[in-house]
């Protein structure tokens, strides 16, 4: 009777820590800053009705996003999606306007490079390889962008609006660019 009680006290016990203690961890981790953000943000978010979707909660869910962010290789990137009938709906639209959000990022910095590197194409050529590049990027970047977290409301006509955050990691996404620049490259006839 005792025995078994104290026993199964300590393994929830041990149990207990084991779950808690990387959320500890993570948190003492995050540069001074990073964890002022988190603050903010979840005493935010929480104040805006913004629920989680899926398991843990929003100051954990920052408190991780916030630690690929310091490790100093990754991009934040965020996707939004306004009065949709369903979650999973906004989800997509939210996970494919945080990758249209890169490739803006990097379309103006391709672009530049064609007008003053590539002087030998003419005004069509540039055209047709910058929306090649930006065609192709989008489908290189599809498996290297991760959501970190997904959050959402549900508006009074029973739509939802949803909110997504993804880190990139730069060398990963770095690489997918220079795939996707080669193809485009060869597609106008320019490898």
């Amino acid at each position: 009777g005792i025995k078994i009680t104290i026993m199964r006290t300590l393994l929830i016990l041990i149990i207990g820590c084991m779950l808690a203690s990387p959320n500890v961890v993570n948190a003492q981790k995050l540069s001074k800053a990073s964890k002022k953000i988190v603050k903010t943000n979840t005493k935010q978010l929480t104040k805006e009705k913004w629920i989680l979707d899926g398991t843990g909660t929003i100051n954990g869910k920052l408190t991780s996003h916030y630690l690929a962010l310091d490790s100093g290789t990754a991009v934040e990137f965020t996707g939004t999606a306004n009065d949709k009938r369903s979650l999973n709906l906004g989800k997509a639209i939210a996970r494919n306007n945080a990758i249209n959000e890169y490739v803006e990022t990097t379309r103006s910095m391709v672009r530049a490079r064609i007008n003053t590197d590539i002087t030998d194409i003419n005004d069509e050529q540039r055209e047709n390889f910058a929306a090649g590049y930006e065609r192709l990027v989008v489908k290189e970047l599809d498996g290297d962008i991760k959501p970190s977290f997904y959050i959402y409301r549900r508006n009074s006509d029973g739509t939802y609006e949803v909110r997504g955050f993804f880190i990139v990691d730069e060398t990963k996404a770095a690489a997918a660019s220079k795939r996707a620049l080669a193809a485009a490259a060869e597609e106008v006839g320019l490898a």
